[in-house]
């Protein structure tokens, strides 16, 4: 292999004298990307590219081997390693490493017995047992993005392979192609890849986070290495599987044959000739069957994705005009979670019934196929002009409209259209171009309450806006690019400083982007979960360092989104950290908005009562915005009500404005709460809120949000009260 020639700078020069040799953590069985042979040497992808690399660097390499993932994650953050020579972005390696460029990637997959009814999607499996090999990327992915799955942790992939093969667990998931691997090794355990996980798997070396040199050395040395070097090796690996068992396994069947075959006489040559015959046929309608099955979906009959991308490219090829529109069954993933498997597909069935029905009556050549998860495509062929292709979605929504009786279940259904045209004159699409429209009309639809919604290009840019902003902010999650700033909150009596609260605030090259903009897209996505476990481990990291120096009574207020709260997920967040970083939960108020305890009140309010019941207080946030109703909010131990700065704008001069404040504080009072008024931003607002019972505030008119450096200078360094506040106090 012939590789490009760089340059090695003086620093990285010396960095190579003073570190001659490196100690790297190898998994002993994870195939293809690391493995240890008979004569304990170890081999596979990484071990290959690692080897490469450390020949250009002149590195001297020492393996390290271990059982597990676990173990090596462990011994690299006790410095028993210096790297891993196969990791991903994980958080407990993301604080102690730095990763180098990603040299290959593989999709991570869910895996099930061949003999059970095939799943398609993860929410299937809430509260059922997933295999899954502990303290792997796919054992994080699970807890990061499919919460409600109970999980059955293994040390390494064989004992979680064999638990699945065993029915201990119903499904498996780790990346497919180290399962594959072994599954070719081992052929008795009959598992099948059902679906595979958005979050793919992408090879890199970690290297502990002082070794940044290293880092730079081997990027450059995976950028000059030839294009083809990678994937032709990553393949060579892929392919291969220990061959021990089944090589024995087949020698003693090759022989058993031998003997069989000789005892073969000519008298039942005939009878031979007539049983192959008979299994040629048989095999030809297996072939058949397969292949109708490889192209249909196997619980409503009508083609699959595959079967329907292939139509759409036979008739683009052709030039053919044509519409396609997507709908979807919203309801599905209640069918399944309430009533179970069979029930929702025999739901499913006869919703592509009822559709399929009112097409054939009214649009005979439309084709009817399923999409995946709840959506549905029909492709029309020469019909592109758009009030045409209106009224065929109005057809759509028209039959999915109404009660769908199955059983004992009686349920309302109802769907939204999106759609695109393909005009031959006009324009060259692709099917995945075309297909990709269509779905993102359907989205738009769905967000914005249409039935219908035409595919125009503004939509793509939308989304491509959306996506790019969602890559960035998990990068800036996954490499500390945030940061805390904090805004003071004052008492109205003494004029003195009694907590602050924590604000997120995200600066990048091109500027800052506000949290309006961001945490919307992070909890449509996904990643408001992390997002909060960031901002309350900081917090927690902030409270630890200044202990000694803070003010006596002196609160940090953290805020929790709806999602976070709704799902149980704070309380454990909250508590976890606190005694991580040793902060007594009685200097910290968890900020909690009506909308996120009305979301899923009953659960919210067994989170918020563990929350309380370990010490932190509760307040609730931009109160009189929301929709809660006082019964309920009376039953909640919430200690700091906290009024929105929206009643404080006109509080100077708007009468009604006062008025609600006022029975706000009363209400706060009769139920004990202390009140605090956010969006202070004159004396005479200030002057007007302590009048009206208002123990607490925060605004501009005291302080703007500060980051951490500049608050602690401030606030903690020197306390003082704000000397140019005179409050009138009855």
């Amino acid at each position: 292999m012939s590789v490009h020639a760089y340059i090695v700078n003086a620093n990285e020069y010396q960095w190579l004298e003073d570190n001659p040799k490196v100690k790297v953590a190898v998994i002993a069985d994870s195939l293809p990307l690391e493995y240890v042979d008979d004569a304990g040497i170890p081999q596979g992808y990484a071990v290959e590219v690692l080897n490469q690399l450390a020949f250009q660097t002149r590195l001297k390499l020492e393996y390290k081997i271990f059982a597990s993932v676990s173990e090596a994650i462990l011994a690299l953050q006790q410095g028993k390693v210096d790297m891993l020579s196969n990791a991903s972005n994980h958080r407990r390696l993301n604080p102690f490493v730095r990763y180098t460029q990603t040299t290959w990637s593989q999709p991570l997959a869910l895996f099930q017995p061949l003999d059970k009814a095939r799943f398609s999607d993860m929410q299937q499996f809430s509260g059922q047992a997933v295999a899954v090999v502990s303290g792997s990327s796919a054992h994080e992915a699970l807890l990061t993005f499919y919460p409600s799955v109970e999980l059955l942790l293994y040390p390494t992939l064989i004992e979680a392979i064999r638990s699945v093969a065993e029915q201990q667990a119903v499904a498996l998931v780790a990346g497919s192609d180290e399962v594959a691997a072994h599954l070719r090794a081992m052929p008795q355990w009959r598992l099948q890849q059902a679906v595979e996980l958005a979050p793919s798997l992408p090879h890199q070396f970690a290297i502990r986070d002082d070794w940044g040199p290293l880092v730079t050395l081997f990027n450059r040395s995976i950028n000059s290495q030839e294009a083809n070097f990678t994937e032709q090796s990553y393949h060579r690996w892929q392919a291969y599987a220990a061959p021990h068992k089944q090589a024995s396994l087949f020698s003693y069947w090759w022989f058993l044959g031998v003997l069989l075959v000789a005892a073969i006489t000519a008298s039942i040559t005939l009878l031979v000739r007539q049983q192959l015959s008979r299994a040629s046929h048989k095999n030809l309608l297996l072939r058949e069957q397969l292949d109708y099955w490889k192209n249909h979906d196997e619980v409503t009959g009508l083609p699959n994705r595959r079967q329907i991308t292939r139509l759409i490219t036979n008739w683009l090829d052709d030039a053919m005009p044509l519409s396609v529109l997507m709908f979807d069954f919203p309801r599905q993933n209640e069918v399944f979670e309430n009533f179970g498997q069979r029930l929702g597909e025999v739901t499913k069935e006869a919703y592509a019934k009822r559709v399929q029905k009112s097409l054939k009556k009214h649009y005979p050549d439309a084709q009817l196929a399923y999409w995946y998860h709840h959506y549905f495509v029909v492709v029309v062929p020469q019909i592109n002009k758009d009030k045409e292709v209106i009224e065929i979605a109005k057809q759509i929504v028209q039959s999915c409209r109404g009660w769908l009786r199955l059983e004992q279940l009686q349920l309302l259904t109802r769907c939204h259209v999106g759609y695109s045209a393909y005009h031959p004159r006009r324009e060259a699409l692709h099917s995945d171009t075309l297909l990709a429209n269509t779905f993102t009309a359907l989205n738009h639809a769905v967000k914005t309450g249409a039935s219908i919604c035409r595919y125009h290009p503004d939509l793509s840019q939308a989304g491509l806006v959306k996506l790019t902003l969602e890559s960035k902010l998990r990068k800036a999650i996954g490499n500390n690019e945030l940061e805390l700033y904090f805004q003071p909150q004052y008492c109205l009596k003494t004029n003195t400083i009694v907590g602050a609260e924590v604000l997120l605030r995200w600066f990048t090259a091109d500027g800052a982007i506000s949290p309006d903009e961001f945490v919307p897209v992070a909890e449509e996505t996904g990643l408001v979960l992390q997002l909060d476990k960031w901002v309350f481990q900081n917090a927690m990291r902030f409270m630890a360092r200044y202990a000694n120096q803070l003010p006596e009574g002196f609160k940090l207020s953290v805020n929790f989104s709806a999602s976070t709260v709704s799902l149980g997920h704070a309380e454990k967040i909250a508590i976890s950290y606190a005694r991580q970083w040793q902060v007594n939960p009685q200097r910290i108020c968890i900020e909690i908005t009506e909308s996120a305890m009305m979301e899923q009140p009953l659960e919210a309010k067994a989170s918020i009562q563990r929350m309380r019941d370990a010490g932190f207080g509760i307040a609730i946030d931009d109160f009189g915005t929301g929709y809660s109703s006082m019964a309920y909010l009376k039953h909640l131990p919430v200690t700091i009500l906290k009024i929105d700065r929206a009643f404080v704008v006109g509080l100077e001069d708007n009468l009604s404005d006062q008025h609600i404040v006022k029975a706000m504080v009363m209400i706060a009072r009769s139920m004990k709460y202390q009140v605090l008024i956010e969006g202070i931003e004159t004396q005479t607002q200030a002057n007007l809120a302590s009048v009206m019972g208002c123990e607490q505030a925060q605004g501009y008119f005291f302080a703007r949000p500060q980051p951490e450096k500049d608050f602690v200078n401030h606030y903690l360094l020197k306390t003082r009260a704000k000397e140019n506040l005179r409050l009138v106090v009855n």
